[in-house]
C-alpha cells in the first residue's frame, strides 16, 4: 500500500493521507487515482460516522482534477455527485445534497447509464419531501429511472419501484392510485432475488401503501420482517425504520407494547449519529410526552425538533410540527390559540384542503365558534371523495370532523361517521409514523352517539376508550374520557362522581385548563328516568337521584327523553284511539312532524345513495329499513295528493290538553324533591300538538 512521508516502514497508512496526496499529485498522475483513493477515503471516514470528512474528500478530489485540466466523463462525474451529495445529507446538509444530485442528474441522463440515471434518482428520493403536495420532479425522475430499468429484473429496477410506489403514496390523493402495483411489482422482483437490502426497500413501499385505518395487523407483519432482514444485514438505518413503524402499528392497535419498540428504536437512533436521525429522536420523544399528558415538555422537545430541521434542511419538519402542535393546542384547549391553529391549518395544508378545513372546523368547534365551525365543515364536505380518501392523516381529521359534527348538531352527518367508525372501534387514531397520538376511535364513537341519544352504546364506547387510554399510559386522553362518562348522564352517583374527579385532578395536574373549564360548565345532555320500581321512579340527573311516586306524566317524559330533538305527536303520547272518520278540521300529522318526516327521508335518501355507492349492504339495509316506516307513516295520515289527512279536532284536542296537564303536572311534582332539574325541564321540553325535548348544550 502506498505511504506517505514520515510513516514509519510497516506502519498503518490510512486512506485518508493516501487520497490527499493523490489529490495534490492530480498533474502527473491523472483522475483515476485521485477518484479511486477519495472513493475510498470517503467510506473509511462514513463507516467511523464521520461524514463531514467524508463529504470533505469527494470535494477535494472534484476540484483538484478540475485544477489539473482534466474533464470528468459524465459516468463518473454522476458518481462523484452521488456520493457527495450522500455525505452531505448525513452531515445535515440537505440543501447542498440537493444541489449535488441536480447536477448529477444532468450528467447520468447524458451518460445514457440506466444504472447511473437510477442511482441519483435513488439519491433524490433519500431527500424526502413534504407530505401531501405535489412531487412532480421527483416522480418524475423516479419514473424515468423505472422505464430505462424495464424488465431488467434487477436490484436496482426493484429500489426505483419501491422509491416511486412511496412518493406517490404519500404525494397527494390523485398520484395514489399508481402507488399499490407498483408495490407488489416491487416485492416479486425483490423475492426472485432475495437480496435482503432490495426486499426491505420494497417491502416498506408495500408498509405504505397499506398505511391506511384498519391496516394495523398487517403492516405490524410487515415491519417486523422489515427488522429481521435489516438486522441480519447490519442495516441500522432500515432497522430503526422497521422499528418505528412497528412501534406506530403497535400503538394504533392499543398496545402498550409501543413502548418497548420505541425504546429500542430510539437505541439504535442514537448509534448512527446522524443529524437526520437526531431529528427523528427527538420528534418522537415529544410525541411520547404528550401521549404522556406532559404537554409543556412535548411542546419543548418538538420546538427543538423543528428547530433542528428547518437546520439541516428536513423537509417534512414543518408538516411534523403543525400536527404536533394539534396536539399540543387542543390539549391545551385555549379559545384564541384554538381560533389560530384553525386558521393556520388552512394556510399550511394546501395540498390537503379536505385535512386542513375538516381541522379547522374541529377547532372552531373547541373554541365554540359553533358559526365558523360550521362554515368550515361544509367547505370540507363539499370536497370530492373527503371521506373517502383513506391515507394514515384520515383518522386525524375525521376526529375534528367529528368535534366539527357534534357541536353543530349535524346528526346526519354523526350518523353518516359513526358507520365509517364502527369497524375502527378497537383501535387508535395515530398521526403519521408516531408522530402524535390522537386518541381512541371509542372515544369519538361514544361522543357521536351521545349526541345521537344513544346513552347505553355512549357509555360502552366511552369505557372502552377510557381502558385502552389508562392501558397506553395516555394521561390527558384518559381525563376526556372520565369527563365525557361523568357528563353522560346514565351513571349512578357514585361512578359519576368518581370519573368527574379523575377528570379534575388529572386535568389539573398536567395543566389542562380548557377541560377544566369545561367541566366547570358541563351539564348532562341527557335525563335518565330510571324504570319504575313499583309504585315508585327514580329520576337521575347532574349526579342526584330523586324518588317520586310513578304517573303518566313521568312515562310521557320517559319517551321525550328518550328521543331527543324529536317531535312526538300527543296523540301518540296519549294513546288514543283515533276515529279518522269523525269530523274536524286538524290533520293528523301537523306541519311541524311533517317536515321532520320529509327532512329526514331527504337524509335517508342520500344516505342510500351513498351506501349503494360504496357497497355498503349493512347501511343500505338499515337506511331502506326507516324510509319505509316513514313513507308508510306518511301515507297513513296523508291524502294521494300529499295533503294531509284530517283527524278529528275534539281527538286531537283532548291528547294535546290531557298530554300537556300530565306532564307539567309531572314537573311540577319533580321541582319538589329536584328544583335544578325541574327548571331544566322547563326550558328543554316543549308541549302541544307534537311534544319535544331538545337538550341544550352541554358545553
Amino acid at each position: 500500500m502506498p505511504w506517505s512521508a514520515g510513516t514509519p516502514r510497516g506502519g498503518s497508512v490510512f486512506a485518508a493521507d493516501v487520497a490527499r496526496h493523490f489529490a495534490a499529485a492530480a498533474p502527473k498522475c491523472g483522475p483515476e487515482p485521485v477518484l479511486g483513493w477519495a472513493f475510498r477515503a470517503a467510506t473509511a471516514d462514513a463507516d467511523r460516522f464521520a461524514f463531514a470528512e467524508a463529504a470533505g474528500h469527494l470535494s477535494r478530489a472534484r476540484a483538484a482534477v478540475a485544477a489539473a485540466g482534466f474533464v470528468l466523463d459524465d459516468a463518473a462525474a454522476a458518481d462523484l455527485l452521488v456520493a457527495q451529495a450522500d455525505a452531505r445529507l448525513r452531515t445535515g446538509d440537505t440543501a447542498g445534497a440537493r444541489q449535488a444530485l441536480e447536477e448529477a442528474w444532468g450528467r447520468a441522463v447524458d451518460s445514457a447509464d440506466p444504472d447511473r440515471v437510477a442511482a441519483v434518482a435513488l439519491g433524490w428520493d433519500t431527500l424526502g419531501a413534504r407530505f401531501a403536495m405535489p412531487r412532480k420532479e421527483l416522480i418524475a425522475a423516479l419514473d424515468e429511472a423505472r422505464r430505462r430499468l424495464d424488465g431488467t429484473g434487477t436490484t436496482l429496477e426493484a429500489r426505483v419501484i419501491a422509491a416511486l410506489a412511496r412518493q406517490l403514496q404519500h404525494s397527494v390523493a390523485a398520484d395514489r392510485p399508481r402507488a399499490g402495483p407498483l408495490a407488489a411489482r416491487a416485492v416479486e422482483i425483490a423475492r426472485a432475488l432475495a437480496e435482503p437490502d432490495t426486499l426491505t426497500s420494497s417491502l416498506l413501499a408495500r408498509h405504505d401503501v397499506l398505511w391506511t385505518p384498519g391496516k394495523a395487523l398487517v403492516r405490524a407483519d410487515i415491519a417486523a420482517e422489515m427488522e429481521d432482514l435489516a438486522a441480519g444485514s447490519g442495516d441500522l438505518e432500515r432497522q430503526a425504520q422497521a422499528l418505528l413503524l412497528a412501534g406506530t402499528a403497535q400503538l394504533e392497535l392499543g398496545s402498550p407494547a409501543f413502548r418497548t419498540t420505541l425504546t429500542a428504536f430510539e437505541e439504535i437512533t442514537r448509534r448512527l449519529r446522524q443529524p437526520r436521525h437526531d431529528y427523528l429522536l427527538l420528534t418522537r420523544q415529544a410525541a411520547v410526552a404528550l401521549l404522556d399528558g406532559d404537554i409543556d415538555q412535548g411542546d419543548r422537545l418538538s420546538t427543538q425538533a423543528a428547530e433542528l430541521g428547518e437546520r439541516i434542511g428536513e423537509s417534512d419538519a414543518g408538516n411534523v410540527r403543525m400536527s404536533q402542535l394539534l396536539e399540543i393546542t387542543r390539549a391545551r384547549g385555549d379559545p384564541d390559540t384554538l381560533r389560530d391553529m384553525a386558521d393556520r391549518a388552512i394556510r399550511w395544508w394546501v395540498g390537503a384542503p379536505g385535512h386542513a378545513h375538516a381541522v379547522a372546523a374541529g377547532f372552531f368547534a373547541r373554541a365554540g365558534d359553533l358559526t365558523q365551525a360550521r362554515d368550515e365543515l361544509d367547505v370540507a364536505l363539499a370536497l370530492p371523495d373527503l371521506l373517502s380518501d383513506r391515507s394514515y392523516l384520515w383518522s386525524v381529521f375525521v376526529g375534528e370532523l367529528v368535534a366539527a359534527a357534534v357541536a353543530v348538531r349535524d346528526l346526519p352527518l354523526c350518523e353518516h361517521l359513526l358507520d365509517d367508525l364502527l369497524p375502527l372501534r378497537d383501535s387508535c387514531a395515530v398521526n403519521g409514523a408516531a408522530v402524535c397520538f390522537g386518541g381512541a376511535h371509542a372515544q369519538r364513537l361514544g361522543e357521536l352517539c351521545a349526541a345521537l341519544g344513544r346513552p347505553a352504546a355512549a357509555r360502552a364506547h366511552l369505557e372502552q376508550a377510557l381502558r385502552t387510554h389508562r392501558g397506553l399510559g395516555a394521561r390527558a386522553w384518559e381525563a376526556e374520557s372520565c369527563s365525557a362518562l361523568a357528563t353522560l348522564g346514565v351513571l349512578d352517583d357514585g361512578a359519576a362522581t368518581s370519573h368527574a374527579n379523575r377528570a379534575r385532578s388529572l386535568a389539573t395536574t398536567l395543566g389542562l385548563s380548557g377541560l377544566v373549564t369545561r367541566m366547570s360548565r358541563a351539564k348532562p345532555s341527557r335525563v335518565r328516568l330510571i324504570e319504575p320500581d313499583g309504585a315508585v321512579c327514580r329520576v337521575h340527573w347532574a349526579g342526584r337521584t330523586a324518588i317520586l311516586r310513578d304517573s303518566k306524566g313521568l312515562r310521557d317524559l320517559a319517551v321525550l327523553l328518550d328521543r331527543p330533538g324529536v317531535d312526538v305527536p300527543a296523540v301518540e303520547l296519549a294513546g288514543a284511539a283515533v276515529d279518522v272518520t269523525a269530523a274536524g278540521s286538524a290533520p293528523m300529522l301537523d306541519r311541524t312532524a311533517a317536515t321532520a318526516y320529509r327532512h329526514r327521508l331527504a337524509v335517508l335518501e342520500e344516505q342510500l345513495a351513498d351506501a349503494a355507492a360504496g357497497h355498503d349492504l349493512a347501511r343500505h339495509s338499515r337506511a331502506g329499513a326507516e324510509r319505509e316506516q316513514l313513507l308508510a307513516e306518511l301515507r297513513r295520515t296523508s291524502r294521494p295528493g300529499g295533503r294531509p289527512r284530517p283527524i278529528a279536532t275534539t281527538t286531537t284536542e283532548r291528547a294535546r290538553k290531557a298530554v300537556t296537564a300530565r306532564i307539567r303536572d309531572a314537573i311540577e311534582r319533580v321541582r319538589a324533591v329536584h328544583p335544578e332539574l325541574a327548571a331544566y325541564l322547563d326550558r328543554t321540553v316543549r308541549t302541544g300538538v307534537a311534544c319535544r325535548y331538545q337538550p341544550e348544550d352541554p358545553g
